[in-house]
């Protein structure tokens, strides 16, 4: 299970930002993974790696800074496909990709057929409104939002888990009383109290449908499930403001993790204007 929140706004507007986005990573505790930082292969990439192996260094959130797009995967619920491909590439190869995202589906076709069941969610900031496109290989739709507030989960975008409802009403609230640069610090803290909220967003009929044993765990923003060592193991906010400053922070628990008391680390990177 993970979340996003996303915030876009005009350039005519009194906030000082265009992109406002923050992530819940959801995923079992003991599944090796390498916290965000500049990738190798190429330094304009940030993002975590999924070290799981058969996952060929996927990941599940990632950053173009020189391409300005962002990629982020999120699972749905379905028959597991075996053998399957790892979805963490869809991302890695999005991000490294100079295709449009349409042309991007239709290369990776073939791929995708082989994938358990997903949701992308890119985003494109390098113009002056972001561009927001969801697109699933379970109805094979892409979509382009232009809502000033969005909020995806593991669920199909038209049919919103009640968490991500009730996510993305705070998150509005907080986005718009701090939406000057004077006041990041607070919106800072204020969106991490949201990744952190274990409050139990029930009755959700779709949510205990698929998740009998576990519904009432996975209701909540932030999941937390010891006694399955799985829940909330990372957070992500990425700030872009309207003259192309981005701050992008990640949140992660400290490997090996303790399921009853985890020890938190945080990243930090901050880009410049463009020249």
């Amino acid at each position: 299970m993970c979340i996003v929140f996303l915030h876009i706004d005009s350039p005519n507007s009194n906030s000082d930002y265009k992109l406002i986005l923050i992530s819940n990573r959801d995923e079992y505790y003991d599944r090796p993974a390498q916290k965000m930082n500049s990738w190798a292969e190429d330094a304009s990439i940030y993002g975590g790696r999924d070290l799981q192996p058969g996952c060929e260094n996927g990941t599940w959130l990632a950053v173009s800074t020189s391409r300005k797009k962002i990629g982020l995967l999120l699972n749905l619920p379905s028959m597991h496909k075996k053998p399957a491909h790892s979805r963490g590439k869809i991302v890695e190869n999005f991000v490294k990709s100079d295709l449009s995202i349409k042309d991007f589906i239709e290369s990776m076709k073939d791929y995708f057929q082989d994938c358990n069941d997903f949701i992308l969610v890119t985003t494109e900031y390098g113009v002056f409104t972001p561009v927001i496109q969801t697109y699933s290989n379970a109805t094979n739709e892409l979509k382009v939002w232009n809502d000033r507030y969005m909020g995806f989960g593991n669920c199909l975008p038209d049919t919103p888990l009640k968490k991500v409802e009730a996510g993305k009403s705070t998150f509005q609230e907080i986005c718009n009383k701090y939406s000057k640069i004077n006041d990041k610090e607070k919106l800072i803290e204020e969106l991490i109290c949201i990744l952190k909220s274990e409050e139990r967003n029930l009755p959700d009929p779709q949510l205990e449908q698929r998740q009998p044993q576990n519904f009432k765990e996975l209701s909540s923003i932030f999941v937390k499930i010891p006694y399955g060592r799985y829940g909330t193991r990372a957070h992500t906010i990425i700030l872009v403001t309207k003259t192309g400053k981005m701050d992008l922070i990640e949140i992660s628990m400290s490997f090996p993790i303790d399921s009853i008391k985890p020890s938190w680390e945080r990243s930090e990177f901050h880009f410049g204007a463009p020249v």
